[in-house]
């Protein structure tokens, strides 16, 4: 099974090859999915129709499917970077 550093990889390189915004919202839902199975206490939360959020401190949430559709429109920050910049956020709000 892969890492989540590895599938945000090849996530990442897919999105390198060409992949277009169609696939922001699968994109955005696959970075969720990780978010929430990944780091503790993260969980859904809807605040906007279409625009789900993670939720991964009291005063945090990322809204996966704008850090996806940034993604493909820019190569930096990577979906690797932007889970590292969570992992950090929510370090220092413990």
């Amino acid at each position: 099974m892969a890492t989540q550093a590895e599938s945000l990889a090849t996530l990442d390189q897919a999105i390198n090859d060409g992949l277009t915004a169609e696939f922001a919202r699968p994109i955005g839902m696959f970075y969720g999915d990780l978010l929430t199975h990944t780091v503790p206490g993260a969980h859904w939360e809807v605040v906007e129709e279409g625009y789900p959020r993670v939720r991964i401190t009291r005063k945090s949430a990322v809204d996966v499917v704008r850090v996806a559709l940034r993604r493909l429109a820019t190569p930096i920050p990577t979906l690797e970077q932007n889970y590292a910049h969570v992992v950090e956020v929510v370090g220092r709000e413990l």
